[in-house]
């Protein structure tokens, strides 16, 4: 079996929009906003010229160079840190990763998006929200804005199964995944948390608009006629909410705690 050199990829993991992939050669590239920048980044929070990202045919390092608003890897602010493949970069509201491959494989968005997906309700894995929550997370702390994280839970999923088959709560879930993906706004995160919970990360909203935001999503799904072998599905949700604002925006776990 042949032996390939290993090319790193810097991919843009979030914003979703600006997803891109930029191949590291051997050296040094600046990253920033700038013009004369290797690597440009179209973010307001993104100094000129932001971080070195070199390549020394074996290991890649992020360095800091003196940016504004700092270069963070895993949410801990950084001066020189070796970057891996689970490692996630954050500079302004920007979430980057490294992608170790073969040069002549091309890193391919579909390939990459339906890795992205939970297989049985089509919205995102939690690996995936993980890694997207990072710039809205730090867009909130950074600039005094509100953000909420909430999770809906299937509370009679286990009995489904036991009553039902599993077949049957999977069928629900599947509806629930559909119906929280059409009524999501689409700057807003929702991911398959676990077996039977979905969660939300809501922005630009109060906390009191949020909880009715997301009490209408629930009232939506339950309203909704889960059908199973010409018979009516019962279906009970419990929601929970996180709401913070700026400096008071934990991590995501942290948030997560709050509604589990």
């Amino acid at each position: 079996m042949p032996v390939f050199e290993v090319q790193p990829q810097l991919v843009v993991l979030y914003p979703q929009k600006m997803f891109k992939q930029f191949p590291l050669e051997k050296g040094t590239q600046v990253l920033g906003r700038g013009q004369d920048a290797d690597i440009r980044l179209e973010d307001d929070l993104v100094s000129r010229r932001h971080c070195e990202i070199s390549f020394d045919g074996t290991h890649v390092t992020v360095t800091d160079l003196g940016s504004t608003n700092g270069t963070f890897v895993d949410g801990c602010q950084i001066q020189t840190s070796i970057l891996k493949d689970e490692n996630r970069l954050q500079v302004g509201c920007m979430v980057l990763k490294v992608e170790f491959q073969a040069p002549q494989g091309l890193f391919d968005l579909k390939v990459y998006e339906e890795s992205t997906k939970d297989p049985l309700t089509g919205v995102m894995n939690f690996k995936t929200f993980d890694n997207r929550s990072f710039g809205e997370l730090s867009m909130a702390r950074l600039n005094d804005l509100n953000l909420h994280v909430a999770t809906v839970k299937l509370t009679n999923y286990e009995s489904l199964q036991e009553t039902q088959g599993e077949p049957c709560g999977d069928m629900v879930l599947k509806d629930m995944g559909r119906i929280l993906r059409e009524e999501t706004r689409d700057h807003d995160l929702l991911a398959r948390l676990n077996g039977d919970t979905f969660v939300l990360l809501v922005t630009s909203m109060q906390a009191e608009d949020a909880r009715k935001h997301l009490e209408k999503i629930c009232g939506t799904i339950q309203h909704h006629r889960f059908s199973w072998k010409d018979g009516l599905v019962p279906v009970n949700l419990q929601l929970k909410v996180c709401s913070r604002q700026g400096k008071e925006v934990g991590t995501l776990q942290e948030m997560l705690v709050q509604c589990l």
